[in-house]
């Protein structure tokens, strides 16, 4: 399984580079993709605004590194710049603000692939990530015109119940607080009434 880890983002919400804010005594993109690598075969990173920051805090890793030059026009863009770089391999695309995805929820999710070919990690019925494709979409996603969204709706997919770790994206300052103050405590975070858990449609 090749992962996709899309961290090329504004990150317009949270108004300042949500991927290189610390946790736990590293970047979030470090521990996103510290775990990828625990349950991938391959990692591709897929940069655009502030490349090079991104691409140095991960310099020990062994990673392909992709830069989308039009990381301006959404994420739809850099999913595809990583999708072109997958070589013969089911793949997964998994966004960079999400350090407290488990490798038993990707694992499991991995292991749902199905007829369809399609899965997606979800928590209570929330679509999350990562998104995984058996390699015969990998074609059809790069000539498909529509959005994420819509390729998934056209097609079918399996949701996968996974822990709250899949939808909890670090896209706002009230949510990266919370993931503070809580030390990335899941049953912590699932009781704080006050964080919206949207999860992620692409």
């Amino acid at each position: 399984m090749t992962t996709i880890v899309l961290a090329a983002g504004l990150s317009e919400r949270m108004g300042r580079n949500k991927l290189l804010l610390p946790y736990k005594g590293e970047a979030i993109i470090v521990k996103t993709v510290r775990n990828a690598l625990s349950f991938s075969d391959k990692v591709i990173v897929v940069t655009g605004n502030e490349r090079e920051r991104v691409e140095e805090s991960l310099s020990s890793f062994p990673l392909t590194f992709v830069y989308n030059e039009n990381y301006r026009m959404g994420q739809r863009t850099s999913t595809i710049e990583g999708i072109k770089c997958v070589e013969n391999d089911d793949f997964s695309i998994l966004p960079g603000d999400l350090p407290l995805l488990g490798k038993e929820d990707a694992l499991n999710l991995f292991e749902h692939l199905g007829n369809k070919g399609i899965a997606r990690c979800a928590f209570k019925n929330t679509p999350g990530h990562p998104v995984a494709y058996k390699k015969e979409h990998r074609e059809k996603l790069l000539a498909y015109p529509g959005t994420m969204k819509e390729y998934l709706r056209e097609n079918g997919f399996m949701m996968v119940p996974s822990s709250l770790g899949s939808i909890y994206d670090i896209d706002t300052p009230d949510k990266y607080e919370a993931l503070l103050e809580s030390n990335g405590d899941l049953s912590i975070l699932e009781g704080c009434s006050d964080i919206s858990f949207s999860g992620n449609g692409s």
